[in-house]
């Protein structure tokens, strides 16, 4: 049985979409973090290649009012390779995500950003700061997040099955924190919806 956590808002630039599997693996859900591990060496590079082209784009967009189309699409890309790992070391038995940027290379998530044609150039001095909120907010349902994941492996191990309600949860602060990131990331400039949807 398969169902889709899809976004409530498809009006914000930002899709983040899983497949929810209900049946899951009693043993691979103990040690898929261990199976990741090459995944999570080149994750941590990515991150902070993506950070640094965030970084350049930042002058791009104060000066030019423009986010240079070929680093937005590197930038995207390495976000969706940390959430296509994230995916399958928390949710999924299979398949292993595979070693690349495209959409659509890992078929249970989808996740992708809209690029604007013009971007506020005063936006990206401030976003640091008005996003604020959104980190204390996400802070708490992370906290919590921990505790559902938890039972949610509890679960799995006991009944071979993981609970829907704890998955829509996890899946919408997945959600939330993707599109924190994209606008912390000068991705977008609509301020980020409180919302799990």
């Amino acid at each position: 049985m398969s169902a889709m956590a899809v976004s409530k808002s498809p009006e914000y630039p930002v899709r983040f979409e899983l497949d929810y599997q209900e049946q899951v693996s009693r043993g691979l859900i103990l040690v898929r973090w261990l199976l990741v591990i090459p995944q999570l060496l080149v994750v941590n590079v990515l991150s902070n290649l993506a950070a640094v082209l965030a970084f350049l784009a930042f002058w791009v967009i104060l000066f030019k009012s423009r986010y240079p189309e070929s680093i937005f699409r590197l930038v995207v890309g390495a976000t969706r390779w940390q959430y296509n790992v994230c995916a399958y070391a928390l949710f999924r038995d299979g398949p292993y995500p595979p070693f690349s940027f495209d959409a659509g290379a890992y078929p249970h998530l989808r996740y992708d950003v809209s690029r604007q044609e013009r971007y506020n150039r005063w936006l990206p001095l401030v976003k640091w700061l008005i996003v604020v909120p959104h980190y204390v907010a996400l802070g708490f349902l992370v906290f919590v997040g921990v505790f559902v994941w938890l039972f949610a492996v509890v679960a799995v191990v006991v009944t071979g099955r993981f609970p829907r309600g704890a998955f829509y949860y996890l899946v919408g602060v997945g959600r939330w924190g993707a599109r924190v990131t994209a606008y912390i990331l000068l991705q977008v400039d609509a301020y980020p919806p409180f919302s799990m949807r």
